[in-house]
């Protein structure tokens, strides 16, 4: 029995680890980062521009709009990312239980796909 339990134990601990992992490599955090820390220089770069660069863009402030626009794409994927977390690899979603009154998915969870309530006749 402590063999099974230990056993368990093990399984259950390298899928807590497997799951951490998961969620720690979630693309949408490293590209979601990265558009933030390069959107943020590239802000910087906007608000420290001078004349010349301004006029060299035909009197647009390039770095200023980019910067804006890369930091937004990355707040919005770090948002995407808090929003719907990503599961563990593997991992199925809870089956919803089932409402008694024999409406959609009633007694679905049966063996044999009899409802409850019905004997064994």
């Amino acid at each position: 029995m402590s063999e099974e339990y230990e056993y368990r134990h093990e399984v259950e601990d390298l899928q807590q680890k497997s799951a951490t992992a998961a969620r720690l490599f979630d693309v949408r955090r490293i590209i979601g980062g990265l558009f933030v820390i390069y959107g943020i220089i590239v802000l910087i770069a906007g608000f420290t521009a001078s004349d010349a660069d301004v006029k060299k863009a035909s009197g647009i402030n390039i770095n200023l709009w980019t910067g804006s626009c890369m930091l937004a794409v990355g707040l919005l994927f770090l948002l995407w990312m808090k929003l719907r977390p990503l599961s563990a690899p593997g991992a199925e979603p809870k089956p919803e239980p089932s409402r008694p009154g024999g409406g959609p998915g009633a007694g679905a969870g049966e063996p044999g796909g009899r409802e409850s309530g019905s004997g064994a006749g």
